[in-house]
């Protein structure tokens, strides 16, 4: 009976030391996991801003060239003045073409009256032809006659229309609205049609104004498939892509553009795209060749998945992250990142859904399989307005 009395004691106070080393491992299992920050990702809308170096040209651009040959008698207009299309930009000396035209036009009427006369002749002998007084070739003989003089003729009124055509040439007239150039050539010189002796100005057009700038081939083509996956929405809800530029003291034009052409090539020596943006240009403010600040704005990236830079890391395959699923043990997983936030995040296109809880701290001390202990931070560098660097 003592025995078993002792034994009982025993038995109890293995038991109680069994649950103590329990309850002790699992302090300790505890302790061991670390301590990880982590964010948990939701879809939100995010302002998207575009900022690039652009430089300003004009939408159309020609030169303005001698169609024919003489003295430049006079220069009507301002050099860098606006000229509107069809007003006239310089006089060369016509006197000779209107000599020439006064000859083809005499020449012109030489021939009406030699085709007047053949015509007559003509009439007459087919009317003696069917009397049988006239043989069939005196028939053929007039008809030809006819034939060439009439043809005569009509060479005779393509020389009085090319006669009149390069009198009309010695006035030259703007072809474009737009701004006039320095001067080319001055009064009095003698003007030729070959060479840079026929050049007599350039015309730019302002109004609209183009502005050329350049991105990346990675964020054209990322903002090109977000449009028009229906991922980017500007305010008017359509697949247009608008602008606005900054001048060069900082303040940002009145007119808003649109972007209107990417160029389809790539530049293979910088790696970029030339993009084209179009912009009103009424008052001349912006000129071709001024260097500006283009800024894409009010595009929003809709349900995008934020994390910050600092979470992402470049492997053998690509960028990954570090996750915490619901049994807290870390997992690796590969993502595909898009725009950059403005104060240090990634949009994450793919890898990642809404909820999952990504790792921001310690990321040097865990590796795949780890039990961590994650506690949810709310990272006030995770904006919501995204800017792309130029």
């Amino acid at each position: 009976m003592l025995f078993n009395k002792k034994f009982l004691t025993l038995a109890a106070m293995l038991l109680v030391l069994a649950g103590c080393k329990q309850e002790k491992s699992q302090n300790q299992q505890a302790m061991q996991a670390p301590k990880v920050s982590v964010i948990q990702v939701e879809p939100q809308n995010v302002p998207l801003s575009f900022e690039f170096a652009a430089r300003a040209q004009g939408s159309k651009e020609t030169q303005v060239r001698a169609q024919v040959g003489g003295i430049l008698l006079k220069r009507n207009y301002v050099e860098g003045s606006h000229v509107e299309e069809g007003s006239v930009l310089f006089q060369i000396d016509p006197k000779p073409y209107k000599v020439a035209l006064d000859q083809a036009k005499a020449r012109l009427a030489q021939a009406d009256a030699e085709v007047k006369n053949a015509k007559i002749q003509l009439e007459r002998t087919l009317k003696l032809f069917k009397q049988g007084y006239a043989s069939e070739k005196a028939k053929d003989d007039a008809q030809a006659n006819y034939d060439a003089l009439l043809a005569n003729k009509e060479l005779a009124q393509a020389e009085v229309e090319g006669a009149q055509l390069n009198l009309d040439y010695t006035t030259v007239t703007a072809p474009i609205s737009g701004l006039t150039s320095m001067e080319v050539q001055s009064e009095g010189s003698l003007i030729s049609t070959t060479g840079d002796a026929g050049l007599l100005t350039h015309l730019t057009q302002v109004d609209p104004i183009y502005v050329i700038f350049s991105a990346s081939e990675n964020e054209v083509m990322a903002l090109t498939n977000m449009v028009e996956s229906g991922k980017v929405q500007n305010p008017y809800n359509d697949s247009a892509i608008y602008a606005k530029i900054k001048l060069g003291d900082g303040k940002t034009y009145k007119y808003n553009g649109q972007i209107n052409f990417i160029n389809p090539t790539i530049d293979t020596s910088t790696g970029t795209v030339k993009l084209r943006a179009v912009f009103p240009n009424p008052d001349k403010i912006i000129r071709p060749g001024q260097f500006l600040r283009l800024v894409m704005e009010g595009l929003t990236r809709l349900d995008a998945l934020i994390v910050p830079q600092e979470a992402v890391m470049q492997g053998a395959n690509g960028a990954y992250v570090y996750r915490v699923n619901p049994q807290n043990i870390v997992e690796m997983v590969s993502i595909n990142t898009g725009l950059s936030t403005e104060n240090g995040g990634w949009i994450v296109d793919t890898g990642l859904k809404k909820g999952d809880k990504v790792i921001i701290s310690n990321l040097m001390k865990i590796r795949p399989g780890m039990t961590v202990t994650p506690e949810i931070t709310t990272d006030d560098n995770l904006e919501k307005d995204a800017q792309v660097e130029d």
